[in-house]
């Protein structure tokens, strides 16, 4: 478990929501983190959770309510999640939600999008 929120819970926000059909579902909020900002704890906390992960296809849920122009201002979380994803975990990745838009996920995508992979691009699904 991530250091950071054993001591301080709602530090960080991804965790697994679901198994359904051997695939795991897991679940992040940028508004809900309590430290949305801490670029170094962040990847920690996703690279311990997406180790656990292995090789099981896995499905990521972006919840973006509440995400505003504080949050979209992390593209350093957000390019090292990316790195992550096209260097490690992206393999069993089966699909990217985004689930609740808002005006600044939209435009903090366009920043992001010429970083990802026509894979990752293909992957991402927009739920209104």
């Amino acid at each position: 478990m991530c250091q950071i929120c054993f001591d301080e819970p709602g530090s960080h926000s991804f965790y697994l929501l679901k198994t359904e059909k051997n695939v795991n579902f897991y679940y992040t909020c940028p508004a809900e983190a309590t430290k949305y900002w801490d670029t170094q704890g962040i990847l920690k906390h996703y690279e311990e959770v997406l180790t656990l992960n292995g090789q099981n296809p896995w499905v990521w849920i972006f919840d973006s309510q509440n995400f505003g122009i504080n949050h979209s201002m992390q593209i350093n979380i957000a390019l090292g999640i990316v790195r992550m994803l096209k260097e490690k975990y992206g393999q069993y990745l089966q699909e990217i939600k985004i689930v609740n838009p808002t005006i600044y996920i939209r435009t903090f995508y366009a920043v992001i999008e010429p970083f990802l992979s026509k894979e990752l691009i293909e992957m991402i699904k927009w739920e209104i």
